[in-house]
């Protein structure tokens, strides 16, 4: 069993490791079998997202928790929350509201997100 105060280090963590685009830090945090739905629908694995990172695909600048709610289970925890983020994405700048919905899974005493979806927010 798990407390809130524990996801809530485990989202900083990610957070802080997105922004760095610290790939050694989100491999650590990600599950191996992770599954990523982004906002156009399209599946991605950890190793797409990873690279994304490695290759500066993808560069965060700003990602700003605006609301969020942590859903704690025996062994997991769901966390929604809606974020400010900019950056780019292929070279191309872009700033949007973005709802995220993460899914932490405990394994052998090690959590990991295993589960994320994110659509953009339009209000």
């Amino acid at each position: 069993m798990t407390n809130e105060l524990t996801i809530d280090m485990l989202e900083g963590q990610l957070r802080a490791a997105t922004l760095a685009g610290d790939v050694q830090a989100l491999d650590a945090l990600i599950a191996d079998d992770v599954t990523f739905i982004d906002h156009l629908g399209r599946r991605v694995g950890k190793l797409e997202e990873l690279e994304a990172h490695r290759t500066g695909i993808l560069k965060l600048e700003q990602l700003d928790v605006y609301d969020r709610v942590i859903n704690l289970l025996d062994n997991a925890a769901s966390v929604s929350l809606r974020a400010r983020v900019s950056g780019t994405y292929y070279g191309e700048m872009f700033a949007a509201k973005i709802a995220y919905t993460r899914v932490w899974v405990c394994r052998q005493d090690v959590w990991r997100v295993i589960a994320v979806h994110y659509s953009m927010v339009t209000m």
